[in-house]
């Protein structure tokens, strides 16, 4: 696989700025509070530059452990924030997410990883983790879409075994 940094220009870069600008200036011609996208748009960037310095270690640190502790950091957060619509009985319902996105999200990034692209090792951190994102992500919209309608169902006062169902 192809193991080059794709280099970007900063002022290529800024492009990706534009259509931020044109939402800070609709925001200030109907007089609604800009400043706040302008705070928005400048703590995603400082997040985005820690998160990438963070991925450019873990890159080329090359090792198996630090890409399963990072799959599982990735796999308890996203059952976790997969809940967010459920308050109450949020805890009882975790291990169900947390076994739903493992299972699920696992074995799919299991057949993409090695037998689709057949990674070299397996644990190659510079594909296995950006992969296991998007995986790990659809997984809990899945399960959030899920629990959003169970819960949706019981609070009708459907059984549980129906509502289980209709979910």
């Amino acid at each position: 696989m192809n193991e080059s940094v794709t280099i970007i220009p900063f002022t290529t870069l800024l492009l990706v700025f534009i259509p931020v600008a044109v939402v800070i200036g609709i925001l200030h011609a109907w007089s609604l509070n800009w400043q706040n996208t302008i705070y928005a748009v400048v703590r995603m960037l400082i997040q985005l530059l820690l998160i990438g310095y963070f991925l450019t270690y873990i890159f080329e640190s090359n090792s198996a452990s630090i890409t399963i502790v990072v799959l599982s950091v990735m796999v308890f957060a996203a059952s976790w924030i997969a809940l967010r619509t459920i308050q109450e009985n949020r805890i009882k319902f975790y291990q169900f997410a947390l076994i739903a996105i493992l299972i699920g999200g696992g074995i799919t990034l299991f057949l993409v990883t090695q037998v689709v692209l057949n990674l070299s090792p397996w644990y190659l951190p510079r594909y296995m983790i950006p992969l296991a994102g998007m995986i790990f992500a659809s997984s809990m919209n899945g399960v959030s879409l899920t629990a959003e309608r169970l819960k949706a169902e019981l609070d009708r006062e459907v059984k549980y075994s129906e509502a289980k169902g209709i979910a």
